[in-house]
């Protein structure tokens, strides 16, 4: 052993090289490495906040739906929109989710919201002549529908998940 002082002296010396803050702590390499993780940990805050907020708002779109169907007996086109805008909702909830699970987004969720915001509106303003905004809601749903048909025919089989119990 050594003498009281000596281990003083060695625990002084221990003290003055400990950080004194976690940034300290990272070496110079792994600033890259580091700063990623915190920017990940405050985008999953951010999309864990947005998950929370759509909830919120199905939950009033689910209000809105019941008081339109029961209290206010509205006609059917006004409640068909409201339902597939709650199913919009709940696809971007999904999108959302899955975001949150594999930090990627999925192209054939987005398009699905995307065709089925577009249905929505389409009920939402029926076109009562042939115009040009009907010709463009038609080409828009087709180009949707065939990327989405594409992507489904050219995507590459997900590999087999493993048991998550």
């Amino acid at each position: 052993m050594g003498s009281p002082s000596r281990l003083l002296n060695e625990n002084m010396r221990d003290l003055l090289t400990f950080p004194k803050s976690p940034i300290a702590a990272i070496a110079h390499t792994d600033v890259h490495r580091a700063l990623r993780r915190y920017f990940e940990l405050a985008q999953d805050f951010i999309v864990a906040s947005l998950a929370i907020v759509l909830l919120i708002v199905m939950v009033q779109g689910l209000w809105v739906l019941a008081r339109l169907a029961f209290v206010l007996r509205s006609n059917p086109p006004e409640v068909l929109s409201q339902i597939v805008l709650l199913l919009v909702l709940v696809e971007l909830f999904r999108t959302l989710i899955f975001y949150l699970h594999e930090h990627r987004v999925a192209v054939p969720l987005m398009l699905e919201v995307a065709i089925v915001s577009e249905l929505r509106e389409i009920l939402l303003n029926q076109p009562t002549t042939l115009n040009a905004q009907l010709y463009a809601n038609a080409l828009l749903l087709a180009v949707l529908g065939s990327l989405l048909l594409a992507y489904r025919l050219v995507r590459r089989p997900d590999p087999p998940a493993a048991d998550t119990v």
